[in-house]
């Protein structure tokens, strides 16, 4: 199989680390989203796309990380049982939502200033962040892991939008208000799948 993405991307990574924590072997094509192969493999022209083994083209991280949990079938990062595995897709959606605000931030930093949205943006994108963050430290609630007594999706979505955001956004100081979040992202950051990737 061949990921095609940017290591500075973190659904990229997200990708990424479920392939690690898998065990499966994948080839990483380091592209940007206006390359050719990625139009190719995915129609929307955004990354992570996937060229799997028989030649079928997937895309958007959350339906690559699905593919990859039922590809092999240990360690189950995604659980079968109904409100389990709701409740993982739930941790996904909000670190997947944190991303893209930090997203939004990011472009908007780089449009010239005469051409920027303005306060109320930015305003509006860091709300984002912060209201998911404090969901996330709520739901955790001094647990080891998002959901279970394991790694799953949930970790790694929302370990994929910490990095990113001490990445992207390094004044932003989320660990004074998240305690539990901070010591999770530590313990990740540790995982080999995470220092690999």
């Amino acid at each position: 199989m061949k990921l095609l993405g940017s290591s500075r991307s973190p659904y990229v990574r997200k990708v990424r680390v479920m392939f690690e924590e898998k065990g499966i072997a994948y080839v990483f094509a380091e592209v940007s989203a206006s390359d050719p192969e990625v139009a190719q493999a995915n129609p929307l022209a955004k990354i992570p796309a996937l060229v799997c083994d028989n030649g079928k083209f997937l895309y958007d991280s959350c339906v690559i990380v699905e593919y990859l949990d039922g590809l092999v079938a240990t360690p189950k990062l995604i659980p079968d049982a109904f409100e389990a595995r709701i409740d993982v897709k739930r941790w996904e959606a909000l670190g997947n939502g944190i991303m893209d605000a930090i997203v939004e931030i990011s472009h908007e930093e780089r449009t010239p200033i005469a051409q920027r949205k303005g306060p109320e943006f930015f305003a509006k994108q860091q709300k984002k962040i912060d209201a998911s963050l404090a969901t996330m430290e709520k739901d955790l609630d001094n647990r080891e892991f998002c959901h279970g007594d394991s790694l799953t999706l949930a970790d790694i979505a929302c370990g994929s939008a910490l990095a990113y955001l001490d990445r992207a956004l390094p004044k932003t100081e989320w660990r004074k208000t998240n305690p539990g979040l901070a010591q999770l992202a530590e313990r990740l950051a540790a995982r080999e799948s995470f220092k690999k990737t």
